[in-house]
C-alpha cells in the first residue's frame, strides 16, 4: 500500500504554497464534481481522490505529518505489509503493529508512537464542498494569507507614503450567507453514501472506513448548490486596500497588514495580507544596502585646486568640500542623508562620486599652457 502522491493528484510542486494548492482543488473539484459529471464514475473516484489530497496538503499539520510518511517510503517501509503478522517495531524506533490493529479496527486511541495521528489524516476526513456556519475543524483558525507584489518609485520608497492596491481575496457568499446551498433548496439525503456519512473501502486486505468526501459524514446535502459559489460558500473579490509604504523601504521588504486576507466563514476571521515591494531603479541614485551614491561632474581646477560645490541629495541641496587634488573616482560622504532602515529607523549615508571633466586643449595659447604645466610636473606625453 504505497504513500499516494497527492501533489501529483492536484497538478502542483511539491513547495506549492497554500494559495497554489487552493486554486488547484478548486479548478479540479468543479470539473469533477458528481453533480457536473452524473451517473460517472470515473468522475466520481476522481473527485474523491482530490478531495483527499486536499484535505491533507491544505492543513499544515497534516501535511507535515503526510511527508514523514513519505519520508518512511523512501526509506524503505514497505506498507503494503500492514495488517500482516510482520513485526513493525524494529523499523525506525516506531511501533507500526499497535498503530496498524487501531487504526483498521476503528479505534481511536492516543500512542506515544505518534504515527497514530500520520495514518489517522488518511482514514478521517471532514470535507469541503457543502459547508456550514459552523465546523469545528476550522472555527478556532483564521482564514488563509494573501500575499501580493507591488512596484513603487524610488522616491517613493525614501520617503515613504501611501497607495492604493487592488487585492484578490476571498469572502463568504452574500447568495447562500457563506452555506454554500441554493436559497430555497431543500435538503436531501446524500447519494454518494446513502445517508451513512461514511464510504468503505477495500484496501491491502482490509475494509476501511472514510468519511464520505460529498456530504463531509453528515449524511445529507442541498439538493441544489448555490449559483454563485458553486457550493463552496466563499466568493473570489478585488479588495481596495490603502497601504502604508514606511520611508525607506527597499526591494523585497515585505510588510503585514492584519486581517486584510481571505474569509474564514467558520468564524469570520480573516488572514493577514502581506506586501511585498519592489523598488524602481533611479536614473540619479544607486542604492546598496542604506546608503545612496551619486556621481557628480567636476572641472579641473576644481579637482585641482579644490572647491566648494552644491550636491542634489533627496533631501535637498547640500554644500560639500572637494578636497586639493581630487581625481576621478574619489568619494566624498554625507553622513546620515542615505536611506532609512524599516526596522530600527538609522539613516545610512549619502556619498558623492567625483567625476573628473578633462578639457580638450584647442587654442595655441591653451596648448602652450599646458605644456608649460605638464613640464613644471615633469608629465610625459
Amino acid at each position: 500500500m504505497p504513500v499516494k502522491d497527492y501533489y501529483k493528484i492536484l497538478g502542483v510542486k511539491e513547495d506549492a504554497t497554500e494559495e497554489e494548492i487552493k486554486k488547484a482543488f478548486r479548478n479540479l473539484a468543479k470539473q469533477y464534481h458528481p453533480d457536473a459529471n452524473p451517473g460517472n464514475k470515473q468522475a466520481e473516484e476522481k473527485f474523491k481522490e482530490i478531495n483527499e489530497a486536499y484535505e491533507v496538503l491544505s492543513n499544515k499539520q497534516k501535511r507535515a505529518q503526510y511527508e514523514q510518511l513519505r519520508n518512511a517510503q523512501a526509506r524503505g517501509f514497505d506498507f503494503s505489509n500492514i495488517g500482516s503478522s510482520t513485526d513493525f517495531s524494529s523499523f525506525g524506533g516506531f511501533d507500526f503493529t499497535n498503530i496498524f490493529s487501531d487504526l483498521f479496527s476503528g479505534k481511536r486511541t492516543k500512542t506515544s508512537s505518534g504515527f497514530e495521528d500520520i495514518f489517522d489524516m488518511f482514514f478521517s476526513k471532514r470535507d469541503r464542498g457543502f459547508s456550514t456556519s459552523y465546523d469545528e475543524d476550522s472555527y478556532g483558525e483564521k482564514g488563509t494569507d494573501v500575499t501580493v507584489r507591488i512596484e513603487i518609485p524610488f522616491a517613493l520608497a525614501l520617503e515613504g507614503g501611501e497607495t492604493i492596491i487592488k487585492v484578490p481575496r476571498t469572502s463568504d457568499c452574500g447568495r447562500c450567507n457563506a452555506t454554500g446551498v441554493e436559497p430555497g433548496s431543500s435538503i436531501i439525503v446524500c447519494p454518494m453514501c446513502s445517508g451513512t456519512g461514511q464510504l468503505q473501502y477495500s484496501q491491502g486486505g482490509f475494509i476501511i472506513s472514510k468519511i464520505c468526501p460529498r456530504c463531509s459524514g453528515k449524511g445529507k446535502q442541498p439538493k441544489q448548490y448555490c449559483r454563485q459559489c458553486n457550493g463552496s460558500g466563499v466568493v473570489e473579490e478585488i479588495k481596495q486596500i490603502k497601504v502604508r509604504i514606511p520611508a525607506g523601504v527597499k526591494n523585497g521588504d515585505k510588510i503585514k497588514i492584519k486581517e486584510q486576507g481571505n474569509m474564514n466563514s467558520s468564524n469570520k476571521r480573516r488572514g493577514d495580507l502581506y506586501v511585498i515591494f519592489a523598488v524602481k531603479e533611479s536614473p540619479v541614485y544607486r542604492r546598496e544596502g542604506d546608503d545612496i551614491y551619486y556621481k557628480q561632474k567636476i572641472n579641473l581646477a576644481q579637482a585641482i585646486f579644490g572647491s566648494k560645490i552644491n550636491v542634489q541629495t533627496p533631501e535637498g541641496m547640500v554644500a560639500v568640500k572637494v578636497p586639493e587634488g581630487s581625481k576621478s573616482g574619489t568619494t566624498l560622504k554625507i553622513k546620515g542623508f542615505g536611506a532609512r532602515d524599516i526596522k530600527t529607523g538609522r539613516k545610512g549615508d549619502f556619498f558623492v562620486e567625483l567625476d573628473v571633466e578633462i578639457p580638450k586643449a584647442e587654442t595655441k595659447e591653451e596648448k602652450e599652457l599646458i605644456e608649460k604645466f605638464a613640464k613644471l610636473k615633469n608629465m610625459n606625453y
